[in-house]
């Protein structure tokens, strides 16, 4: 615990200095992520539940964790300090577990539309631009502060979804990581009168989906400080997303939005990710704005509202 503090301390002292007053500097625990800290995450017993975990699979273990870093190249897992993922006998497993069938008896028909659409939202490092999902994979990348403006698309920015793409890729081997060390168990497992909307092949902590959402919502923010509560609202709306469908603990999405603060910090200090970002703020110099004239096409679009099942990885 003490080591995750004077983590949490340098962090805040280095992101000071790198991004100013932004949201990777002030965005911090709140709501039901601050009052779970409350309780004790240790477990409370020699109980037989606390040996459940996900079961791992070598094959596709090695699979996901093949594809490693392009900026990262130099860092390990040892040098992220997460949270101690709670045990599954533990007092705030159980608050965890409470909130998560309160979040069930309590959402909407449009709360579990738009979680299951957000569910889809994701970016495949793998694509190939001849795959068929590849403009969507790419798009994706937009999807956090997707209403800062029309500019803002892959199409208008291709050196940022560039730039973003290889986040991912290496955001992605992290994540990985992180998920078959802990093999955590979902909390539908654990609680059978939680109904769980998706189905999932891989272990929850930490959350993919919100890791990622949070590390675009701090890189864009660098780019655009004046949004940066957009792109948190984004953020913390796609983890959200999770525990509505009952995938996710709220430690999932919180041990996220810490991994994605240390992940960031360390892209800074990245001679290459610096090189690449520096072209990224020219081509936002020149392009984030509204040009304001006729649309040479206006196309119709359709959008899926489908969970994105075992079809995708987060």
């Amino acid at each position: 615990m003490k080591k995750f503090l004077l983590l949490t301390l340098l962090l805040s002292v280095f992101n000071s200095l790198v991004f100013g007053q932004t949201s990777l500097n002030n965005d911090v625990a709140r709501g039901h992520y601050k009052q779970l800290n409350n309780f004790s995450g240790k477990a409370s017993g020699d109980h037989a539940i606390d040996t459940l975990h996900f079961i791992y699979d070598a094959a596709l273990a090695e699979k996901r964790l093949s594809l490693k870093p392009h900026y990262l190249t130099a860092i390990t897992e040892k040098d992220f300090i997460l949270p101690d993922m709670p045990a599954n006998s533990a007092a705030k497993t159980k608050a965890e577990l409470n909130y998560l069938m309160a979040l069930q008896q309590q959402r909407t028909e449009l709360d579990v539309k738009t979680s299951l659409f957000m569910a889809n939202v994701y970016f495949n490092p793998r694509a190939k631009p001849e795959d068929a999902n590849y403009k969507v994979y790419r798009d994706n990348l937009f999807f956090i502060g997707r209403s800062i403006g029309t500019w803002f698309n892959a199409q208008n920015l291709p050196m940022t979804a560039k730039l973003m793409a290889t986040v991912w890729q290496d955001a992605s081997y992290f994540i990985w990581t992180f998920k078959y060390k802990y093999a955590r168990i979902r909390p539908y497992i654990l609680e059978p009168a939680l109904n769980n909307l998706e189905e999932t092949n891989w272990p929850a902590y930490p959350s993919g989906h919100a890791a990622n959402s949070y590390i675009n919502a701090y890189i864009y923010s660098a780019l655009a400080p004046d949004f940066s509560d957009v792109f948190l609202k984004d953020a913390y709306d796609m983890a959200h997303s999770r525990e509505i469908l009952g995938v996710h603990y709220p430690s999932d999405s919180e041990s996220s939005r810490l991994l994605a603060q240390q992940f960031v910090s360390m892209l800074f200090k990245n001679k290459e990710f610096l090189k690449d970002f520096e072209s990224v703020k020219k081509e936002w110099a020149e392009k984030a704005k509204e040009d304001f004239t006729t649309p040479s096409s206006v196309e119709k679009t359709t959008v899926e509202t489908e969970a994105c099942a075992k079809k995708c990885d987060g």
